[in-house]
């Protein structure tokens, strides 16, 4: 489970700027909240909203890179350049950048930190949150911090028990995490099994459907591949039985699988069923609607059949808003999302913050300086727990919206 995540000095966010899943008492007492092993109460989803070119695909730009960074950053050269952008303006551009994120194992609270630039990693620490009756405390596992003067890391090991001769194995631009995982340390194979669960349609370049990226015609082939495997037969029928409802006659569909010379081609069409009478189309002749529904339904999917989380960006590209609510009920309901998968999304499709308490709200808007600013509905005096957050957001009551 996610608790929170923060940045400093990332893409369009130059001051500290933090995105908070956990609620207090205050929160109502319904579906879109759960006490997770720790007995934290958690949302089991937070919305960012904003005009175009405020920042969101920004702010859930960091958990994606937190995954990368965990647990594939060993794969990049040892001397390849971070994939990291600070602020462009002013001398931020000059400095590092700071990200933190909580997240909950089984019960285990974890804080891991990184302060970075493109160059290396300057500073890593991870800790471990001991929650009781009375406070909270945090014990330091490891921690790293770069010396400039020797030009080597001072690393600490307090309580993590890394390989023998892992300082030997650290690199200036791979977490330790995912350096030690590879070496079948039991507590890092611990955390990258959690991060890996990240399920996410964020990259560095942006939103992997956006059709001016090279990305975007890979999705649909990926999740038809992922729908053709026979281990996913159950996921599949669940995304049948939801597409059926979405669109008028579709009932099913059929993936097959060809091998040419070096390639691997992958056929679908979908069957469609008015009046008894059963016809088959081919995929690509589908409406752009149900093309999406197949790339998100098996993010959905996954995340909830295992209660991970999703990041989805553009969340409601080529859907009709009540499609997307239905998504999102998908998420609140107990029968649904019986293991409290978390989802993490930005929308253009404003009616669903009817459905949605200030507790789960984000805004974002850019400054006159540039600069990307987010903040939680519930931080903003004045805002009652039965407002019509809709129709005061359309007025422009709570800002973010387009200034034109």
């Amino acid at each position: 489970m996610i608790h929170s995540f923060s940045c400093k000095n990332f893409y369009s966010f130059k001051e500290l700027t933090k995105i908070d899943f956990t609620v207090n008492d205050k929160a109502p007492k319904n579906n879109s909240y759960f006490n997770s092993a720790s007995g934290t109460r958690l949302s089991k989803a937070e919305i960012v909203i904003g005009p175009n070119a405020s920042g969101k695909t920004n702010l859930l730009k960091i958990l994606p890179f937190l995954k990368w960074l965990i647990i594939n950053s060993l794969y990049i050269s040892p001397n390849e350049s971070l994939p990291i952008k600070p602020f462009l303006f002013g001398s931020e551009k000059n400095k590092n950048t700071d990200l933190s994120v909580d997240f909950e194992i089984n019960g285990d609270i974890y804080v891991y930190k990184f302060s970075l630039n493109n160059k290396r990693i300057i500073s890593e620490e991870l800790k471990i949150k001991n929650k009781t009756t009375e406070k909270v405390t945090a014990k330091k596992l490891f921690s790293r911090q770069w010396n400039e003067e020797t030009n080597k890391y001072e690393l600490i090991d307090n309580k993590f028990n890394l390989p023998k001769g892992f300082f030997n194995s650290i690199r200036d631009n791979a977490s330790i995490i995912s350096v030690a995982s590879r070496l079948n340390h039991k507590e890092s194979l611990k955390i990258f099994n959690f991060w890996q669960n990240i399920e996410t349609n964020v990259i560095e370049a942006g939103w992997i459907g956006d059709h001016l990226l090279p990305s975007a015609s890979k999705q649909l082939v990926e999740a038809l591949n992922f729908f053709s495997e026979e281990k996913n037969i159950k996921v599949k029928e669940e995304a049948e039985k939801l597409l059926s409802q979405f669109d008028l006659g579709l009932d099913s569909f059929e993936i097959k699988k060809e091998k040419k010379e070096n390639s691997l081609n992958i056929n679908a069409r979908v069957a469609h069923t008015f009046e008894n009478e059963k016809e088959y189309i081919p995929i690509q002749y589908e409406s752009s609607g149900t093309k999406q529904l197949f790339i998100l339904l098996k993010t959905i999917l996954i995340v909830i059949a295992s209660g991970k989380t999703a990041i989805l960006d553009e969340f409601d590209v080529n859907l009709h808003p009540e499609v997307i609510l239905t998504l999102f009920d998908l998420f609140m309901q107990a029968e649904t999302n019986p293991k409290n998968a978390q989802l993490l999304f930005s929308s253009h499709s404003h009616q669903i913050l009817s459905k949605l308490d200030k507790y789960q709200i984000v805004l974002t808007e850019k400054n006159k300086k540039g600069e990307s600013e987010a903040w939680r509905l519930d931080d903003v005096s004045g805002v009652r727990g039965d407002d019509n957050y809709y129709s005061k957001y359309i007025a422009g009551a709570y800002g973010a919206i387009p200034k034109l």
